[in-house]
């Protein structure tokens, strides 16, 4: 089957075997991370699930605290009213005696002064014999006159006492009212914290779906889906990969708990590991689907097939037109099943408070055309598994624009990767890239594979600002993603025209709706298997793309890399998967510390 097949045998031996001994060795080390993963893991679930717990238990006490305090305060405030009435009460009785007893002191004091009328003299016993008593008119109106004076006396202490239990009543007004803001002061304060408790849980728990998922997106995306399909919708505040890859402590990792029984969650874990692995075998087909329309291969059990449309900018962006004219109303009937407000969240988007952030998936929408057009251009021109490892340059891309847009500063280690990736990415390319002749076609689809995990990086970061701004949920925003491609597919290929002489359309149609059935199968799998797993271990799944994709070409058309292709591959595959084991790691370091910190406070 094609050039193979005229090499001598005893000269592929060495190379078999090497690649057989690389291979092997590649797949016990990710069984070993894997197995870690799952150890470490399984002990964080049970820390947070223990950590809610506690939670849950001091929320519920803080409230019943709270009740408590309300009723004792109301108490002591009934008290404190009555005891203070009963004061006032004695209060005003002892001035109201006073006052009338001082008032009558006086009368009394001024009647008994009062002087009687003297005789004159030489007719004293005259005038006292014959002298008439006073009537009885002046008594009464005596007693008119003290009663009036008692009257306003009373008056007058009526209106003292009157205005001071006013003034009394204002100043505890004012008190209840100090004592009503103090409480919702204190209530404000009391659901403040509940809330950041909550969102603590709900933070640290995740934070195990969010782990490298970067690493998933861009394996779901060679051509396939657009955004993280983890079944959830994404928090505002997730953290962008290279602020998570930054959140480090000094407090050492737990050492590894023994692994759980087998249980019911143990099968639902496999057959979450058995979906991402399913999907990351269709997404490495459809790349290999691509390289067949785009040239001519030697396929398995068919023979020489393929080369329907020749690589260019009108053709790739045809083939994209054709492939989002079938994805579109595909991913549109999958999201409503995945998500049954996929619609509504797509309506709520025109509304004022959302409107000025649309562009945000609109702009992220352009760069994953853009990396798609640069991609299927990179796959016409250089092996899959070359465009494949070069295109996974966006995590590095990625760490630097987050470092420049969020200050998030990269670690040696992630910067060390990144420098080994490109090295990786530099072997890959066969020496005749680097001599005169043919080497134009293989260094325009490295140019353009570099470019399209440019692009995707750009496409990541938006992604991430989308989430922040609109909390979008995956199946609604990866339906106006794709929207966005096939928009844009429709208007570039009116500037570039496609060259389609000659070509055979049913075959042409037959590969495009193989594309699109990978492309909804593959999101599809990542929906169900990730919320199973997390994002953690899909990434790590689905980190190995550019190995997997590159065995898939050797065993499928044939495809043939030299040694050092096959280590650049292999460089780019574990230094993936390590920046993903870094991230998590970081993140269980960083949760650990926060836990510790809420324990001391």
């Amino acid at each position: 089957m094609g050039q193979l097949d005229n090499r001598p045998e005893n000269s592929e031996t060495p190379d078999r075997q090497d690649m057989d001994r690389l291979v092997s060795a590649m797949t016990q080390e990710i069984r070993e991370i894997q197995h870690n993963l799952l150890v470490q893991l399984t002990q964080d679930m049970a820390r947070l699930e223990a950590e809610k717990n506690r939670l849950r238990s001091e929320i519920d006490q803080l409230q019943g605290q709270q009740q408590r305090l309300r009723s004792q305060q109301y108490q002591a405030v009934g008290r404190q009213q009555i005891v203070q009435q009963q004061q006032w009460t004695k209060h005003l009785a002892q001035v109201m005696a006073s006052q009338l007893q001082e008032e009558l002191s006086d009368r009394l004091k001024h009647l008994a002064a009062s002087p009687t009328p003297q005789p004159l003299p030489g007719t004293a016993s005259t005038a006292s014999t014959h002298a008439p008593s006073p009537p009885p008119s002046s008594y009464n109106d005596n007693a008119y006159r003290l009663l009036a004076s008692l009257d306003t006396t009373l008056n007058t202490t009526f209106k003292t006492l009157q205005q001071e239990l006013s003034s009394y009543q204002s100043s505890l007004s004012q008190q209840l009212n100090r004592m009503h803001s103090l409480q919702q002061q204190g209530e404000a304060v009391l659901e403040t914290l509940v809330e950041r408790l909550i969102a603590q849980l709900q933070e640290d728990a995740g934070q195990v779906h969010t782990t490298a998922e970067i690493i998933s997106q861009g394996q779901r995306a060679i051509p396939g889906e657009s955004a993280p399909s983890t079944g959830e919708r994404p928090e505002g505040d997730r953290p962008s990969p290279a602020q998570t890859a930054q959140r480090a402590t000094d407090r050492p990792a737990p050492q590894p708990a023994p692994p759980p029984a087998p249980s019911a969650d143990g099968g639902k874990f496999l057959t979450g590991i058995i979906l991402i692995s399913i999907s990351s075998l269709v997404i490495s087909i459809q790349n290999i689907i691509t390289r067949v329309i785009l040239s001519l291969q030697p396929v398995i059990f068919f023979g020489e097939m393929g080369g329907i449309i020749g690589p260019g900018p009108g053709n790739s962006l045809l083939i994209l037109a054709m492939r989002m004219l079938l994805v579109v109303p595909g991913m549109a009937i999958v999201g409503s099943i995945l998500y049954p407000n996929t619609f509504r969240d797509l309506r709520q988007l025109a509304n004022p408070e959302k409107r000025g952030s649309v562009w945000i998936p609109v702009l992220s929408g352009v760069c994953l055309f853009l990396s798609q057009f640069f991609i299927y251009f990179a796959l016409g021109n250089i092996a899959t598994g070359v465009a494949i490892a070069i295109f996974f340059v966006f995590p590095t891309v990625t760490i630097l624009l987050s470092w420049l847009i969020f200050g998030s500063r990269p670690s040696f280690i992630l910067a060390l990767a990144a420098a080994t990736i490109y090295i990786g990415c530099f072997l890959t390319l066969p020496p005749i890239a680097f001599q005169g002749g043919g080497s134009n076609n293989i260094l325009l689809g490295a140019s353009t594979a570099l470019a399209s995990g440019v692009t995707f990086a750009g496409y990541v970061i938006l992604t991430q600002l989308s989430a922040k701004k609109l909390k979008l949920h995956p199946a609604p925003f990866s339906v106006l993603n794709f929207s966005v491609i096939l928009v844009f597919s429709v208007v570039f290929l009116r500037l570039f025209p496609a060259q389609t002489d000659g070509v055979n359309w049913f075959h042409l149609w037959f590969g495009t709706v193989l594309l699109a059935l990978t492309t909804l199968v593959g999101y599809a799998l990542n929906n169900f298997g990730i919320p199973m797993i997390g994002a953690a271990f899909a990434s790590v799944i689905s980190a190995s793309g550019p190995a997997l994709t590159s065995l898939l070409a050797v065993a499928i058309i044939s495809e043939s890399l030299a040694l050092n292709q096959w280590l650049g591959v292999i460089i780019v595959t574990l230094w993936v998967i390590g920046i993903s084991v870094d991230n998590l790691t970081r993140q269980k370091q960083a949760r650990m510390a926060a836990a510790n910190q809420n324990s001391r406070n």
